[in-house]
């Protein structure tokens, strides 16, 4: 976890904001303490619980997909999300036959226990991911790019994975999710790092 001073502000660089994480509490803490943070506790909820997410950017005017709640009913194809306690959007199943979606929404509600959240899709659309630095982008479109801009302005969020549905519609949100530096990209660690090494001199 990196922790950045700028701005009157202290930035928290971290994978993941989950609730119940060290970051997570470092962030409670600074908020308890009125020290300004950035992510706020309550960007990091919304972030990761998809409906939140999905209706607090559609408010900032960012394109997203049209999510459900349901306890059985999937119309597909559909990009499924669970919603229990335990669920990440990180694991998100794209289903696109009935056998499948029945044991997929088995898995993210815990047999029926908890409801979960779908986004219908048409047959011609693609699900794509990129990486959110800061709010910059490496190696994704244009369209990604000012996308990420924009929900690093409403979520805060130094480090996030956008999920996002191409189709002939255009290009529309479906998800935040944590990113593991494990998984980064050459080019992203870098940016990560210069960004980071941008800001400890600017404080020096």
């Amino acid at each position: 976890m990196y922790v950045l001073n700028e701005d009157d502000s202290q930035y928290i660089v971290n994978e993941s904001y989950f609730y119940k994480t060290e970051p997570y509490y470092t962030i409670v803490k600074n908020e308890n303490d009125e020290i300004r943070t950035i992510p706020s506790s309550s960007d990091v909820l919304d972030a990761y619980i998809v409906p939140i997410c999905l209706e607090k950017a559609k408010l900032a005017a960012i394109p997203v997909c049209e999510w459900i709640i349901s306890n059985v009913y999937v119309s597909l194809p559909a990009i499924v999300y669970g919603l229990n306690y335990f669920s990440t959007p990180s694991d998100h199943f794209l289903v696109s036959d009935l056998e499948e979606a029945k044991q997929i929404i088995k898995h993210v509600t815990n047999r029926g226990r908890y409801p979960f959240c779908y986004q219908k899709i048409s047959e011609r659309a693609t699900v794509v991911k990129c990486v959110s630095i800061f709010g910059k982008t490496i190696n994704c479109c244009e369209k990604s790019r000012d996308m990420a801009e924009r929900i690093y302005e409403v979520f805060r969020l130094p480090l996030v994975e956008i999920v996002m549905v191409k189709d002939e519609a255009g290009c529309r949100l479906s998800s935040l999710s944590p990113v593991k530096y494990s998984q980064l990209s050459k080019d992203e660690t870098e940016m990560l790092q210069d960004l980071l090494d941008k800001r400890v001199r600017h404080l020096e």
